[in-house]
């Protein structure tokens, strides 16, 4: 087709020749972010329907079918940008819009950059078909891909230099345009972009010639004339670094101009703070100078401007001295007047939530240190003057140092973070002191043991060492109690013990109503004295120190901990555990068996051990029975029929507890269990018949003669007519028909030196009644509720 190919002035007016090296319109980039955002690969895909082609060569038309285009202007897309709602699509509709209305070939220079790259890029892109697979309508397709072919190819550089080069240029940053401009390819046919081209370097010239007139004059001594030099160079290039050195090294403000900003260090930054006066709608455009780059070095400027004279710069290198400098603008963006200059500052923030502790001899000082600070230097002043201070260890952003120090007074840290600028070897700026006053107190001097004994006279006894000067307090702590020395605040201590008598007898220092806590001994420590056993009756150790009781209430199990007490201070002590448990009552025994006893008594409270000792044949044999045991089975004791005794306690929970004023031990005794057996024998065979039965009383009495008086025995017959005969059911219950005396058992059972005696009584069967007939023995006299009775088989006690 005639007009279609490039290499012809064809289409609107200022149409190409050629494809554009550079999109030539401003806010380039926040068009390809929109573009990216809802995934367009050209700008052209908003313009056409789904199915649509895109004719670029000849202005912009969307084709959507044969002898169907239409030109696509800025109505046309005011229009589209009401069927695209997506913020995104709607956005960039509108701005396409604009730029349209602005420039009517700006538009189409977009669109064939864009698709001048899309087809460089593509490893096919010299087929018309990859167009046409952008697109791109058919008949447009070849000379486009010819075209493009043809056409530099940039890299990522010099694509950057050509997107930005049109925003450089409005904002009269020429320095930046000429940097970018050596960086593209010769403009060619690409007349736009050259008389661009041609516009910075002819400002970079005049900015030079400027620039050496300014020179020229500070070499002469006129600071005055070079300034203005210098501020035309500005006014030229307002991004030229030698122009603002410049005016930095030769501007000296008139009595009546206004002051300089204020900068300060800022979380975040610097805020750089306007003088009060008055500015109009005057803008801005801030620099940020730093000492030790090279001169014309690009200059760093700050975005943005100032809201209530106040603009924050968050962009400063930290460990750098920094100067800022703020040029007044014209509404065209041109410099307009003498800059104001701020004082250098170095960018080294301070160290952040520094705070001072002190304790017993000791101070301390935290901080948090800046993420960018090599070290800390912390200096520390007292009463006397300076204090030695260890070197700072950086150990992550929380730091802290302690020192030694005994002397009250007050003293004051100074903290300071050194940074080095990043990049090179100097030493670096320290930041801003932080200074933090404290003050040492007076601190009680520790108790270092404590002691607790049982009395005599019941209660407990405390002794303690240390805490001299310092009142002494016992207390019980709700929880865990805190380490020996910890220190503490008297207004966290909880209250005195109100079962310890208050005052320390034998105290050299002030008293109190309990030792302190800081001491190396306690219950476990080695300052400790403990009784070895937890009985009363255990050997009582040494003691010293001033003495303190106490009586705890019974069942209690307390821990006692010491406190030493000076004003607001106080520092913890060593410990003691004291128990005062209930007594055993109800103690009662029944013997089972010969060999087996039933103890019975009262459970003590919620103790969980009961300790009952057996005492039997000079022997103490200990028995401990748990509350669940005792409860469920009782408590059974193996013996000897001997006489017993049995003593019972509560057991103290704390193996290492100190006993206050226990009670008695509940005691109980048993006698010695006596017994009397009875058995009939038959008598002797004499040829046919068998002589008369004897009965066989014999005596156990453990240890000798029983020391109660035995009963006497009888023995009963009882018959029921020969029919079926029936035991007697007691003395009087039938005939007696043999009895032995109480004294005649006695003589009996001590004649044998062992306790056991044997008696035998014929059987008057004179006075039985008839046969067959049941004989059974029976105890009788006051005795015989102590002695047991035993009973041979029933079938022997039947005579037929």
């Amino acid at each position: 087709m005639a007009g279609t190919d490039f290499g012809h002035a064809i289409g609107l007016p200022r149409a190409l020749s050629d494809l554009p090296l550079s999109p030539l319109v401003g806010g380039y980039g926040e068009l390809l972010a929109a573009q990216q955002t809802i995934g367009s690969r050209h700008l052209g895909e908003l313009l056409i329907p789904s199915g649509g082609r895109l004719r670029v060569l000849d202005g912009i038309f969307a084709v959507t079918g044969p002898g169907r285009r239409r030109h696509v202007g800025a109505e046309v897309l005011r229009s589209l940008r009401r069927d695209r709602p997506e913020p995104a699509a709607a956005w960039l509709l509108e701005r396409l819009a604009a730029i349209q209305g602005a420039d009517p070939a700006a538009l189409r220079r977009i669109l064939l950059y864009q698709l001048t790259h899309l087809l460089q890029d593509h490893p096919q892109g010299q087929l018309p078909a990859t167009a046409t697979g952008f697109g791109v309508d058919p008949a447009e397709a070849p000379a486009l891909v010819r075209a493009a072919a043809r056409r530099a190819r940039l890299d990522t550089g010099q694509r950057a230099a050509a997107e930005a080069l049109p925003d450089d240029v409005p904002a009269h940053r020429i320095r930046s345009a000429a940097r970018r401009a050596q960086l593209l390819p010769p403009a060619g046919e690409d007349r736009p972009l050259a008389a661009l081209l041609a516009e910075v370097a002819a400002r970079a010239a005049a900015a030079d010639t400027a620039l050496a007139v300014a020179r020229r004059a500070e070499e002469q001594g006129d600071p005055g004339r070079a300034c203005l030099h210098y501020e035309e160079a500005a006014a030229l290039a307002g991004d030229c670094p030698r122009a603002v050195r410049g005016l930095v090294r030769t501007y000296r403000p008139d009595p009546g101009d206004p002051g300089p900003p204020r900068s300060t260090l800022v979380p975040g930054g610097v805020e750089l703070r306007w003088p009060r006066g008055d500015f109009g709608d005057t803008r801005w455009r801030v620099v940020r100078l730093t000492r030790g780059e090279p001169a014309g070095a690009p200059l760093a400027e700050v975005p943005g401007q100032p809201v209530g004279g106040v603009l924050l710069d968050d962009g400063a290198g930290v460990g750098e001295e920094i100067r800022h400098v703020a040029l007044p603008l014209r509404a065209d963006g041109t410099v307009d007047g003498p800059p104001l200059i701020a004082a250098p500052l170095s960018v080294a923030p301070a160290v952040t939530g520094a705070a001072a502790t002190d304790g017993n001899g000791w101070l301390g000082l935290s901080w948090t240190a800046p993420a960018d600070a090599l070290h800390c230097e912390v200096t520390l002043t007292g009463p006397r003057g300076p204090v030695p201070v260890p070197p700072v260890v950086r150990a992550g952003p929380r730091e802290s140092l302690r020192v030694d120090t005994k002397a009250p007074g007050r003293y004051a840290w100074v903290v300071r973070a050194r940074y080095a600028p990043k990049g090179r070897a100097e030493r670096g700026v320290l930041s801003a002191a932080v200074t933090v006053p404290v003050t040492v107190h007076a601190w009680p001097e520790p108790v270092l043991g404590l002691t607790a004994l049982t009395r005599e006279a019941g209660g407990v006894e405390f002794r303690r060492t240390g805490g001299e000067g310092a009142e002494v307090r016992l207390v019980r702590w709700p929880g865990t109690a805190p380490a020996e020395r910890a220190e503490l605040t008297a207004a966290e201590l909880p209250p005195p013990l109100d079962w310890v008598v208050p005052g320390w007898t034998g105290a050299t220092g002030a008293t109190g109503t309990g030792p302190d806590r800081t001491g190396p001994g306690g219950a476990n420590g080695p300052d400790a004295s403990v009784p070895d056993t937890n009985r009363p009756d255990a050997s009582r150790p040494a003691a010293s120190g001033p003495v303190c009781v106490g009586h705890p209430p019974p069942g209690s199990l307390t821990t006692v901990s010491a406190v030493s007490v000076l004003g607001a201070r106080a520092l913890a002590g060593p410990s003691v555990l004291v128990e005062a448990p209930l007594p055993v009552t109800g103690l009662a025994l029944r013997r089972a068996a010969p060999e087996r006893v039933e103890v019975g008594f009262d459970w003590p409270g919620t103790a969980g051990t009961v300790t009952a000792v057996l005492i039997q044949d000079g022997r103490r044999t200990e028995f401990a029975v748990a509350r669940s045991v005792f409860l469920r089975e009782g408590l059974r004791l193996p013996v000897t029929p001997a006489a017993l005794s049995v003593e019972a306690h509560t057991a103290p929970r704390g193996a290492r507890s100190v006993l206050a004023s226990p009670g008695g031990d509940a005691r109980a005794e048993l006698p010695a269990d006596v017994a009397i057996a009875y058995e009939l024998v038959p008598g002797a065979r004499r040829g046919l018949r068998r002589g008369p039965a004897v009965l066989r009383v014999t005596v156990r009495a453990p240890g000798g003669a029983p020391a109660l008086e035995l009963p006497g025995f009888v023995l009963v017959a009882r018959g029921d007519d020969g029919r079926d005969p029936r035991r007697p059911s007691g003395p009087s219950g039938g005939t007696a028909v043999c009895r032995v005396t109480g004294p005649e058992l006695a003589t009996a059972a001590a004649g044998t030196g062992s306790g056991t005696g044997t008696v035998e009584r014929p059987i008057d069967t004179a006075v039985a009644p008839g046969r067959p007939y049941a004989l059974r023995g029976f105890l009788l006299g006051g005795a015989a509720a102590s002695v047991r009775l035993e009973e041979p088989p029933l079938p022997s006690l039947v005579v037929r």
